[in-house]
């Protein structure tokens, strides 16, 4: 197969919304980073970075919940299921606002004993009133941070592109001015801080919730369409998302007590630094992994194999691309990065400079485990997501700390990160390499790819068509296809015309307002059926709907033909709109 252009289109887009996404995440991180360590100076922001597990935690509900909820939308859209996806979305939308609610009311009420947990206590007491009141003013916005990570990849899944960024700005926009305020003009402290940050994510998420207002919005909310089995699969498919945020909440906890042990309030303050630089940092390689789980979750819906590997393919190359020249540029520059943090305190600043450079240099590896990680999500492997979660999160990470801080202090500690990371990918390596289970190809033992998944390469066609001449070619090409596959003359005959109908009706009427855009045609051959896949990045057009409302008018019976012909001959014809695109699944 040639290399898709509308998958690396898609690819490019949804890595976009979702970097923006994991902005809107992890911006307001680094807003309250920055501004409390210019206005507040190095307790208080100390005690930011003791309190900064929050994140994390917090990410625990929104996490499970963002993975698991739209991998199953995406799934059902895949398999032209609507009815299926509307009833996960308003599935995933209730269990969000209730576990979001009670996890605000339990971080509100115990926010001392959260701050002294996460080792505000004993001889860094005085810390204690600082790292809880942030901690307050954070939980208060926790309902609105997880439905801004869950609903952000919904609006993207259903062509909201333009919503979805807009609303990561506007945490960026809000929380900028809202903390400026509240430090400048209010003289205000981390509590004023963290409230800023909650009022950013009520706003973002207002964003979103107007995107289905909109008359073509495709997802419906319904109190009603919740469903309790739907709730325990979400919850089921997003728990290695959660297991990789509850060790990002775990790991941090650790790696501080091991940082104030070795170096104290200074090592503290640097790390605070480079957790502070890895939101920023981290936000690409998130962006992609995320990337890879809508679109591999969607080509698991259509049970395309051949799709799901280039996906996994396209990651990597954004990975050597943007991910090595932003691990490139954060070493070489680490120092100003850490001297703008500590324009006062050249010693600490050194410290910082250390740690940046050395997540630098685990950043790219970083991003492969995350997007394998991703993968391994989207196909159903869920143990190997869960492993791989666990590993770049804690075990690796965490283990490399302990065994290099006490040989090599600080920068053994900041050395772990990179050696964490490069640990996991090759244990990745060896388990794929050595694993017993059949795979049809090297590549598919590589990513867990189960045998029998799909359609075989050798029973589908691809093809990319931008003129009409194409869409005859392909034609012709089709009914070869199948009669070679032994498919009966007339199915045969059937194909070849539906797709001449089809395609060529896009070409026609979807390409004809001047702007480049895709068509791919996908014909499989599944058992005794043949199934036809045209998916483009035309406007919005649901042949179904439409079906619906034409009136056969005498004077022109030939007026829609050859649509109403396969809607009429077709075993099943199914339609959806996701990311922008749309797809009509044909089946003879």
């Amino acid at each position: 197969m040639k290399r898709s252009a509308l998958l690396y289109s898609l690819f490019k887009s949804t890595f976009i919304t979702m970097f923006f996404v994991e902005m809107s995440n992890t911006v307001s991180c680094v807003v309250d980073g920055l501004v409390t360590s210019r206005f507040l100076g190095g307790e208080q922001m100390a005690a930011y970075g003791l309190a900064a597990p929050y994140f994390s935690i917090a990410s625990i509900i929104g996490g499970i919940l963002m993975v698991g909820g739209q991998t199953m939308c995406a799934k059902f859209i895949g398999s032209g299921d609507r009815d299926g996806a509307d009833k996960a979305f308003s599935t995933l939308c209730i269990a969000g606002v209730v576990m979001s609610t009670v996890l605000a009311i339990i971080g509100v009420v115990f926010s001392d004993q959260i701050a002294m947990l996460f080792g505000a206590k004993n001889e860094y007491s005085e810390l204690l009133p600082y790292t809880s009141k942030y901690l307050k003013g954070l939980f208060l916005g926790t309902p609105f941070f997880v439905m801004l990570a869950v609903l952000s990849p919904i609006v993207q899944l259903d062509g909201g592109a333009k919503t979805a960024n807009l609303a990561s700005m506007t945490v960026t926009v809000v929380d900028i001015v809202a903390d400026l305020i509240g430090v400048l003009v209010f003289k205000g402290n981390l509590l004023v801080i963290a409230i800023a940050t909650s009022l950013s994510y009520f706003t973002a998420v207002v964003v979103l919730l107007t995107h289905f207002r909109k008359k073509t919005a495709g997802f419906k909310l319904s109190l009603g369409n919740y469903d309790a089995h739907f709730a325990k699969s979400i919850m089921r498919d997003g728990m290695p998302r959660g297991a990789s945020m509850l060790c990002r909440a775990i790991g941090p906890i650790v790696i501080n007590m091991v940082v104030l042990n070795v170096a104290g309030t200074a090592g503290m303050t640097a790390m605070s630094v480079q957790s502070n630089i890895k939101f920023i940092l981290g936000a690409p390689a998130c962006g992609i992994a995320g990337a890879v789980l809508l679109l591999a979750s969607l080509y698991v819906g259509e049970k395309d194999k051949t799709l799901l590997k280039e996906t996994m393919s396209a990651s990597l190359k954004y990975v050597a691309v943007i991910i090595g020249c932003v691990a490139a540029a954060t070493f070489v520059f680490a120092k100003p990065i850490a001297s703008f943090y500590l324009p006062n305190d050249t010693d600490t600043a050194k410290l910082a400079t250390a740690a940046i450079r050395w997540y630098a240099v685990s950043l790219p590896i970083l991003a492969i485990n995350l997007s394998l990680a991703a993968f391994l999500q989207a196909i159903e492997r869920n143990k190997g997501a869960y492993l791989m979660n666990i590993g770049s999160e804690l075990v690796c990470v965490v283990t490399w700390v302990l065994i290099l801080c006490r040989p090599f202090g600080l920068d053994g500690i900041w050395a772990a990160f990179a050696a964490g990371q490069l640990m996991l990918l090759v244990l990745y390596l060896a388990v794929a390499l050595l694993q017993k289970e059949k795979a049809e190809s090297r590549s598919d033992s590589l990513l867990f790819i189960r045998d029998g998944f799909g359609v075989s390469d050798d029973n589908r066609l691809y093809a990319s068509s931008q003129t009409m001449s194409d869409v005859t070619s392909l034609s012709v090409e089709t009914k070869q296809f199948c009669h070679d596959r032994g498919i009966d003359g007339k199915r045969s005959f059937l194909a070849a015309l539906f797709v001449e109908e089809m395609a060529g009706n896009v070409i026609e009427h979807g390409f004809d307002d001047g702007k480049k855009h895709h068509l791919e045609t996908v014909i499989a051959i599944d058992g005794e059926d043949v199934i036809i896949h045209l998916r483009d990045d035309c406007r919005k057009f649901d042949l179904k709907e439409k079906a619906k409302k034409w009136k056969l008018d005498p004077e022109h019976p030939e007026e829609n033909i050859g649509i109403r012909m396969v809607l009429g001959m077709a075993k099943d014809v199914s339609y959806a709109s996701a990311i922008n695109t749309n797809n009509v699944i044909i089946k003879i």
